[in-house]
């Protein structure tokens, strides 16, 4: 075969092997993202009440569920003369319970967690603390001064999330008014901080939400402050339990297509090694060891509170926009 005719093969096949690795990776990418749907609630609410603006919820062991609301009639944030936040709670058949807790849970509710002990922990930003509940809604200890916002061991300015890990340490992102994480001991007694204003590693712009995966890493999302329009670096961070920084991901797994753009809120399971990260426009599901995503949902609500229950549904809580929405997997197709 003439030279000329033998290099006009190799370009043929050279391009042919770029076109189908190309078209691979598109069906692979084309692939994620199509295995959920929105379904229904399933929730019965009480006759002539709106569901209002949530901002978090929480299942119990028994698949009971807790929704946060930060008011009745308040947008992204409560005004002057709002009500105070509360939580309704439903039966795992979605029959309305009634309101969970001792009386105004919150000044402005932020987020909820069930601990691994089964208590149940709260943020309220507009009160600059956080509660720890009993499963019946006793109030069982405080952190930070009511209306009070500070940088002190027991001062906050806006709180945002809590994290509990298996000896009792309590972690808190007190992340809108200050720009660090709160380590206190399992009777509330401060041990330290870390953290200070900025983009640099270890350094936070507005820690939001906290989880531990089990090979120990607390893991943060750090993202743009209130108000903040265009602005870049948002990332999650990982530290140690000491608060010592490992490694950033300004991406999931590295992979471009997906900045993590406003990481609002985390879930993990534990038994997959799967990281739920729910973003401005979507939720992410990856795997927690690399932050390789393995599919995520395409939303129309902020994320701000993602939540799995036990059969496997994703909750997001949008506050005021897309309100309360679920996704189910879709069947394999």
């Amino acid at each position: 075969m003439p030279k000329r005719l033998q290099y006009l093969s190799l370009a043929v096949v050279s391009f042919l092997v770029v076109i189908s690795c190309c078209l691979a990776k598109a069906q692979v990418h084309a692939a994620i993202g199509t295995s959920y749907h929105q379904v229904d609630l399933g929730l019965h609410l009480p006759p002539g009440q709106p569901l209002g603006s949530v901002t978090s919820i929480a299942f119990d062991s028994k698949e009971n569920a807790y929704l946060f609301r930060r008011c009745a009639t308040c947008g992204q944030h409560t005004k002057p003369g709002d009500p105070p936040s509360d939580i309704w709670k439903f039966d795992n058949a979605g029959n309305f319970l009634g309101e969970w807790g001792e009386g105004a849970i919150a000044k402005e509710g932020h987020s909820i967690r069930v601990d691994r002990f089964g208590f149940f922990w709260i943020t309220d930003t507009g009160a600059h603390q956080v509660k720890k509940y009993s499963p019946e809604g006793t109030l069982l200890l405080t952190l930070g001064k009511y209306g009070v916002p500070g940088d002190t061991p027991d001062t906050f300015n806006m709180p945002t999330d809590v994290l509990v890990i298996a000896n009792g340490d309590i972690f808190v992102t007190d992340g809108y008014g200050n720009q660090r994480v709160v380590k206190f001991d399992k009777d509330g007694k401060f041990i330290k901080t870390w953290g200070t204003k900025g983009t640099g590693p270890g350094q936070f712009r507005l820690p939001h939400s906290i989880i531990q995966d089990k090979r120990g890493r607390l893991i943060v999302g750090d993202r743009c402050g209130l108000g903040a329009s265009g602005c870049t670096g948002t990332r999650i961070e990982l530290f140690d339990t000491d608060g010592k920084f490992l490694e950033q991901w300004p991406t999931m797994g590295g992979d471009d297509q997906y900045p993590l753009s406003s990481p609002d809120s985390m879930f993990y399971i534990p038994k997959t090694d799967t990281l739920y990260v729910g973003v401005h426009d979507r939720i992410l599901i990856a795997n927690a060891a690399t932050g390789k995503v393995l599919d995520f949902i395409p939303t129309t609500t902020t994320n701000h509170g993602v939540t799995v229950d036990a059969k496997g549904d994703v909750w997001a809580a949008g506050i005021d926009r897309g309100g309360l929405v679920r996704y189910t997997r879709s069947p394999a197709k």
